[in-house]
């Protein structure tokens, strides 16, 4: 059964990589920022600041998760701009935004602040001898840790991870799951492209296994063209036990 210690274990490894994630991009922007539009970066800063949105607010803090969502906005709306309208990086809010979520990084990093967490001392919702198998897809590796404890904490015995849809599609074409998690916003085919392929059959599970997707609550569009290969469930970042429970326990029901 895990343990608020093994909660703390996770955040405390999370905050470090995270604080160094930002302390990188701090560093590109100060070498980088002022050398006119460098469209890699804006993308880089949108993508990275997408991924600590969902982190940042799953591990029990919901200001830098706003935070890290209004830095992804930003970002977006420079990248959608007009070329030769977009304004240099050092003259946008971009720079000094993100000095800020470095201090802020180093503050809880260094600190190890514990935010307020609910008692994961529940009884599992799943016997584990049923030996489900769960797809944990996601990009951002510091939820696998996080999912697996949530996941185990429910009952269920094997979780299985993959950071991009090819890796996945890779293991399922050899491999049967009981049910997948998968980010919408991937690196290479996004979480569509592997819901079309499951959808479409020739994997090892069956077109109709259980498929949630993860993803913001501002990525309305997202939600609107998934509904064409129905998706069992949305898992809205950042998300806590509780709401992991619900979404998946509903999905195997359907």
């Amino acid at each position: 059964m895990p343990t608020s210690t093994d909660l703390s274990d996770l955040r405390r490894t999370f905050l470090s990589r995270a604080h160094d994630d930002i302390q990188a991009l701090h560093a590109r922007l100060q070498t980088d920022g002022g050398s006119g539009v460098d469209p890699e970066l804006l993308d880089d800063i949108a993508r990275l600041s997408h991924r600590l949105m969902g982190s940042y607010g799953s591990f029990g803090f919901p200001a830098m998760a706003r935070n890290f969502e209004l830095i992804e906005e930003v970002a977006l709306t420079q990248l959608s701009s007009d070329l030769d309208a977009r304004p240099a990086l050092e003259q946008t809010r971009l720079p000094d935004m993100i000095a800020d979520m470095l201090d802020q990084a180093g503050v809880l990093r260094d600190l190890g602040y514990e935010p307020r967490t609910e008692d994961l001392s529940v009884s599992p919702l799943v016997d584990p001898r049923d030996n489900k198998r769960i797809l944990f897809v996601d990009d951002d590796t510091n939820l696998h840790g996080l999912a697996e404890m949530y996941l185990k904490e429910e009952g269920y015995s094997s979780v299985v991870y993959e950071t991009c849809a090819k890796n996945a599609v890779e293991y399922l074409s050899a491999h049967s799951v009981d049910a997948i998690i998968c980010d919408w916003q991937l690196e290479g085919d996004n979480g569509l492209d592997l819901l079309r392929k499951v959808r479409s059959g020739g994997l090892q599970p069956s077109r109709e296994t259980p498929f949630i997707f993860m993803t913001v609550p501002s990525s309305k569009q997202a939600i609107e063209r998934a509904g064409l290969y129905r998706p069992d469930g949305y898992l809205l970042k950042p998300f806590d036990a509780h709401r992991l429970h619900g979404v998946l326990g509903r999905a195997l029901a359907n």
